[in-house]
């Protein structure tokens, strides 16, 4: 009598996790933005408004433990709590940005993959529209006129103009998914496109979308904080890592450390992004083999 296979049958998310944990880079990368969320949103909740306090008495004070251990600015800020906040402005800036992105883009992709035909002919003509356009260029007319400053308004500005790839991604799993059995049989008993698209093809068509998500979070802060650093993004007294870097360029030689700081969090960010997104495209991709072990 053949022996019963005892290997444990594990569901597609258990193997996802799996395949992530072996991707080293990206589990460390996971620990990294982790630390860095935990830090912009610790330090800010605990010290309210101090990050916009300055004392003539202070400029360029040396670290004092443990209330500022990276010192102080050329008027008297604490660095260690403006680049906890800065970190957060940063922060809220790419996350909020890549939810604007995948909605749009999740909208327009769904549609023109699924409808097909002049529909799909016409979204994909506006995508190529947009991508034709200097997007920089077109955000930095959206801040300049609407509210150079504004969080919300770079939020905004950056996440119409960025949802070309989502889009394309989204159309190219839906043209995939709208020829499988299971979306005829959604067909043929009788569901409504508006099930068939949110509940059968919306699901499986994520996963490249949460790895371009991912990855837009560490364009998004480059982009704010090009826009900072232009002088088009967020300006005093809030803070953002852009800021702070215009801020620091005029004291580089008197003070390294001022444009080390926000430099060094900047790339820990968009390394962690980048390296988060390209764990989370093997974790999804169900090709990838693991061992039964």
């Amino acid at each position: 009598m053949d022996e019963v296979d005892k290997t444990p049958v594990r569901t597609y998310w258990q193997l996802v996790r799996q395949r992530f944990v072996r991707h080293r880079l990206a589990v460390l990368a996971l620990i990294v933005l982790s630390v860095l969320i935990a830090y912009g949103l610790i330090i800010p909740l605990l010290t309210g408004d101090a990050y916009k306090d300055a004392s003539l008495q202070k400029i360029w004070a040396p670290p004092e433990f443990p209330q500022a251990p990276l010192g102080y600015d050329e008027i008297g800020q604490n660095v260690f709590i403006r680049l906890a906040k800065a970190t957060q402005t940063s922060l809220l800036i790419g996350f909020a940005a890549v939810c604007i992105i995948v909605g749009i883009g999740s909208i327009v992709g769904s549609i023109a993959g699924y409808v097909g035909g002049w529909v799909d002919n016409g979204l994909m003509r506006l995508v190529d529209i947009v991508l034709t356009l200097p997007i920089l260029f077109i955000i930095l007319m959206i801040v300049g006129f609407f509210g150079q400053g504004n969080v919300w308004v770079v939020i905004i500005a950056i996440g119409i103009t960025g949802w070309t790839l989502a889009a394309r991604l989204i159309r190219g799993e839906f043209l995939m998914l709208r020829e499988m059995d299971f979306v005829h049989a959604a067909k043929a008993l009788g569901a409504g496109h508006r099930r068939i698209v949110g509940r059968h093809m919306l699901p499986p068509a994520m996963s490249p979308l949460i790895v371009a998500a991912a990855i837009g979070v560490a364009d998004a802060v480059v982009v704010e904080a090009a826009l900072s650093f232009l002088g088009f993004g967020i300006s005093r007294p809030e803070a953002s890592l852009g800021n702070m870097l215009t801020n620091a360029q005029d004291y580089f030689i008197r003070a390294p450390l001022m444009v080390v700081w926000p430099g060094v969090i900047l790339i820990l960010m968009v390394l962690s992004a980048s390296f988060l997104g390209d764990g989370l495209r093997d974790a999804l991709d169900p090709r990838q083999k693991i061992d039964a072990s």
